[in-house]
């Protein structure tokens, strides 16, 4: 691919403690944050890429605990702004798999649905305190296309398996010849994690996010924040 075109798009916001985002950081307890929601789209001369989808339409049981404020604007719009349908994207990445990442991954009926394998049999089956981060039997319906550790997904998108928000957790690097984007995914859904270092709040594996956290710090490039407010654009 010799061409690349790099931009956020926007699926809206949810309001979520501030305590999920930020690990043991006391004051953030019950402070509520409107958290963004910002897939990344790819557009290059072998097609259309899209990193992580957004959050969807979700069920009764969840749309009182997310509280989605879209202001009319979501994923579809965000699309046609860059004069795309969804099925004028052959490949999504998700970085896990839970509603907030990968809630319109439905809508993308033409595309290869890149996730790790040890994801999508977590999802399947959650431990008990993270159940309410996916919808098993939307996740049955899809086609997903099973990868393995680090993985090369096209020539200049790679994948890095960091695990430690949920064990198939990955991160998203993509190199366009001018500039290097890390999309950091849930190990760093603020700037503030990298900057100071603190790992998010829902985990499975700590050590495996702070691992995770200082490698993607330590790589040079335009770091993406899936989750920032300040950051919507790049």
């Amino acid at each position: 691919m010799s061409s690349y075109k790099v931009s956020l798009l926007h699926d809206g916001y949810f309001e979520i403690d501030m305590g999920m985002l930020v690990y043991l950081r006391g004051s953030y307890y019950g402070k509520k944050y409107r958290a963004a929601l910002k897939p990344m789209l790819i557009q290059c001369d072998g097609g259309n890429i899209l990193i992580d989808t957004g959050m969807g339409e979700l069920p009764e049981h969840l749309a009182g605990f997310y509280k989605v404020q879209r202001d009319g604007k979501g994923i579809l719009m965000s699309l046609r702004e860059h004069g795309l349908h969804p099925d004028d994207i052959n490949i999504v990445v998700n970085t896990h798999l839970h509603v907030d990442h990968a809630g319109n991954n439905h809508l993308f009926e033409n595309a290869r649905i890149y996730v790790q394998k040890r994801e999508i049999e977590f999802a399947l089956n959650p431990a008990r305190w993270m159940r309410g981060g996916y919808i098993a039997e939307e996740i049955k319906r899809l086609k997903l296309h099973p990868i393995t550790g680090d993985c090369t997904i096209v020539d200049g998108v790679r994948t890095i398996l960091t695990g430690g928000h949920t064990p198939g957790h990955q991160a998203v690097i993509v190199e366009t010849g001018e500039n290097t984007y890390i999309y950091c995914g849930d190990i760093a859904p603020l700037r503030e994690n990298l900057e100071k270092r603190s790992i998010v709040g829902i985990l499975t594996n700590p050590q495996e996010a702070q691992d995770a956290l200082d490698l993607l710090a330590s790589m040079k490039g335009v770091h993406i924040f899936a989750h920032d407010n300040t950051q919507i654009s790049i």
